[in-house]
């Protein structure tokens, strides 16, 4: 009898793990305490920063009724998830500034749902990447990654042959097996995890167990070791130090590293290796554009490189909002979005945990550099995917360097995002014969590095092109174009990102769920909510879609939808 676990319904199905109904409730309501102003009032809502988070709140927030003012200080809507044009030797080309990998776009449908709105209403198309990465390893060989089940189990069917010769049946299937336990584990891992803590704020840590639903799941997740070692469960399940990598990678955006990081986040790896991947018919910021385009036509107010510059408080309370542009606005409630270091700058309160004893900690930041390339060059290499990763070997050893010691990376790993081997429309040029290209090089933040990013910029990105090339990516030192350069002294100047890093705070035990910057009475004012990166759930595509409907739900109470 086969017992291979399958993808079937688990002991604890979610409607949420397929693509829902908007009109349906994706968590339900709780007893979290409503913000209002001192008067009472919870009418007329400022939201700053139109970024996922900032759009998420002004959709669900007007489509409660609400006047809705979102305040911008970039020329465009996105922020972190944004689309921008850029100028190489080659011309101009629009390049993917912030996050490519798009997971659970059931969010954003369920964000226009509140106005009343679908995606093709706005123009946004949805499509899902197969695969969704392809990782290539220093040992030559390379493994995509599906969504689909059985093409991930022939995709590894195939790697196993690769690795261990045909006459090995029994490695082969020892692979596949494992996939299976650790996709089905991840997927359960996701479904108790998802309503109560997830999607979900806290106004303290007894919000854990604060209905049987949220207790019960906390026990199970217990009970199904998610807890424990994420590197610890996947080489359980996986036995493969190369497949492994491919399930654990995600570890990073969590700010830590897999040997450190709880199997709870395997809920990540679940959103990109079961869930999917997708990407809009041409650029990522389509999805922040098309929300914003749902926003205006409901109601909403949209400035647009206008940024704040005083906020006048109160009695623990924001009276008034003035802009650059000189606007002022009365807000009952504000929703601040933007880095957590930038709202204390704007409301000149110090950034610090709630216990003084602790200090933040941040995640590690990245190199990215933005550029072009010929097609001609580019189709000799070893990825034809729209995301390659290119593990190196000392994959603990980056960790230590990255996160303990704040070092370079001396074995990098690096990621290489081609928007148009999916997107056609991304190709430019007379002929069309150049593409866009972004390579990100994890990297130390600044409060862990000491690197001197004026002076060593150019040699290190040098370096890592000369790595990837060295790795196959045959005539990148001489072909590439480079537009711009982002780096950890560039987050940090042109955007106040905290400790030079746009991935806000790790998710240690210390800064996660209950412990992480609460979204209520932040900065011990009484009529503002955060949402964004730096407070509940945390950082990531979706869960930055669900801190803007976690802090609507603070305004307007009610479920999240």
């Amino acid at each position: 009898m086969n017992t291979r676990p399958t993808d079937s319904a688990q002991l604890r199905p979610r409607r949420h793990l397929n693509l829902p109904n908007p009109a349906i409730p994706l968590t339900l309501p709780t007893r979290r305490k409503l913000v209002r102003s001192q008067a009472g009032g919870s009418n007329n809502v400022v939201i700053i920063g139109a970024g996922l988070a900032g759009l998420s709140a002004a959709l669900r927030l007007r489509g409660a009724g609400r006047t809705v003012t979102v305040i911008e200080a970039a020329s465009h809507v996105g922020g972190r998830c944004a689309t921008e044009t850029l100028t190489s030797a080659h011309g101009e080309f629009r390049a993917d500034t912030g996050a490519t990998v798009f997971t659970m776009p059931q969010l954003v449908v369920s964000a226009l749902a509140a106005v009343g709105r679908t995606p093709a209403d706005v123009g946004l198309q949805f499509r899902r990447l197969q695969p969704a990465y392809r990782g290539l390893f220093t040992s030559g060989r390379h493994l995509d990654l599906h969504s689909d089940a059985d093409a991930m189990r022939a995709e590894i069917a195939r790697f196993a042959t690769t690795k261990f010769g045909a006459s090995s049946p029994a490695e082969c299937e020892r692979l596949i097996s494992g996939y299976s336990q650790h996709r089905a584990w991840a997927r359960e891992v996701f479904s108790a995890a998802y309503d109560n803590f997830l999607a979900a704020d806290f106004d303290g840590p007894l919000d854990l167990v604060s209905t049987p639903a949220a207790a019960s799941d906390l026990g199970h997740l217990a009970a199904i070791g998610a807890f424990g070692s994420l590197q610890s469960v996947a080489h359980k399940h996986l036995g493969d130090s190369e497949l492994e990598k491919l399930f654990t990678f995600q570890a990073l955006y969590a700010g830590t590293a897999p040997k450190q990081a709880r199997a709870v986040y395997a809920v990540i790896s679940h959103m990109d290796s079961t869930m999917g991947v997708f990407y809009p018919q041409d650029n990522i910021g389509e999805v922040a554009e098309a929300m914003a385009v749902a926003a205006r036509d409901a109601g909403v107010r949209i400035l647009l490189g206008d940024p704040v510059v005083d906020v006048d408080i109160a009695d623990g309370d924001i009276r008034s909002i003035r802009t650059e542009q000189g606007e002022e606005f009365t807000p009952d409630v504000v929703i601040s979005t933007a880095d957590l270091s930038v709202t204390a700058e704007l409301l000149d309160r110090p950034l610090q945990p709630r216990t003084r004893l602790l200090k933040y900690n941040w995640s590690p930041s990245a190199v990215v550099i933005h550029g072009s390339i010929p097609r001609d060059i580019t189709e000799s290499w070893p990825s034809q995917r729209h995301h390659t990763i290119c593990f190196g070997e000392k994959w603990d050893e980056t960790f230590h360097e990255l996160v303990g010691r704040g070092e370079m990376m001396s074995d990098p790993s690096l990621l290489v995002t081609r928007p148009a081997v999916s997107s056609p429309s991304r190709r430019f040029g007379p002929t069309e014969q150049f593409e866009p290209i972004s390579i990100l090089a994890p990297a130390p933040n600044l409060q862990r590095g000491t690197q001197r990013w004026a002076s060593i910029t150019e040699p290190y990105v040098q370096e890592v092109l000369s790595v990837l090339q060295q790795r196959g990516f045959s005539g990148l030192v001489d072909s590439l174009s480079i537009a711009r350069v982002d780096t950890p002294q560039t987050w940090f100047t042109e955007h106040g990102y905290a400790a030079g890093t746009p991935f806000s705070l790790s998710h240690t035990f210390t800064q996660t769920g209950p412990f992480r910057p609460r979204n209520r009475s932040a900065f011990g004012i009484n009529n503002l909510v955060l949402a964004g990166t730096g407070t509940t759930p945390g950082v990531g595509v979706p869960t930055v879609i669900l801190s803007g409907a976690l802090a609507a739900r603070r305004i307007t109470g009610g479920g999240v939808r």
